[in-house]
């Protein structure tokens, strides 16, 4: 039996840098399912929320990257494109900022699979038909296509008013476009500088 001396770590770990654990840890893995919508076995990314004062379970989220989506209902200016499409989220206990944290953490993941923030879910009224989940996901950035439903729900927001009959709706985060201007406005002005050199 190797005896270990408690004081060895030290080298590898400075306690001295050590900063307090964040409230709330997220564990992730990946999860075999079945995909209704094209009727086959998928791969999806389950995410599991933690609270690290007391080991407390809060919520989970299920993800699934897209490398070419096309639809009318989702980024319908793009045509095909990446995109991470949250499944689902559930938090056991609201305004605990548990589900703002699940979107920041999707929209993490929208970059680390090379989606460039898109990002879209199904709102529905399924788990919670008191409280559907349309408000809280167009608080977050989320838009849809549907005009009428987010002048509805932006009222509903400002009035601080319950949503009724809420019917299933996509919604995306819209993604900002650079201007061309924008995009290359560091090579014009070189550009100049350089002009102006020679």
């Amino acid at each position: 039996m190797i005896k270990l001396d408690p004081n060895s770590y030290r080298k590898f770990l400075d306690i001295r840098n050590f900063k307090k654990l964040p409230e709330q840890l997220i564990y992730s893995f990946r999860a075999d399912a079945f995909d209704v919508s094209v009727n086959r076995r998928c791969i999806v990314n389950v995410h599991r929320m933690f609270e690290t004062k007391t080991g407390k379970y809060v919520g989970e989220m299920v993800t699934q990257p897209y490398k070419n989506i096309t639809s009318n209902l989702i980024y319908p200016e793009e045509g095909k494109t990446k995109a991470l499409e949250i499944v689902r989220l559930l938090v056991f206990q609201r305004r605990k900022g548990y589900g703002t944290k699940f979107i920041n953490f999707a929209k993490n993941e929208s970059n680390e699979y090379n989606c460039n923030n898109h990002l879209f879910l199904l709102a529905s009224s399924l788990y919670d038909p008191q409280y559907p989940s349309h408000i809280f996901y167009r608080k977050q950035g989320f838009t849809s296509i549907n005009k009428k439903m987010n002048k509805i729900l932006d009222k509903c927001i400002a009035k601080n008013e319950k949503l009724n009959n809420a019917e299933n709706l996509i919604m995306y985060i819209p993604v900002k476009k650079e201007e061309p201007e924008q995009k290359y406005g560091f090579f014009k002005k070189l550009k100049n500088l350089l002009s102006k050199l020679i």
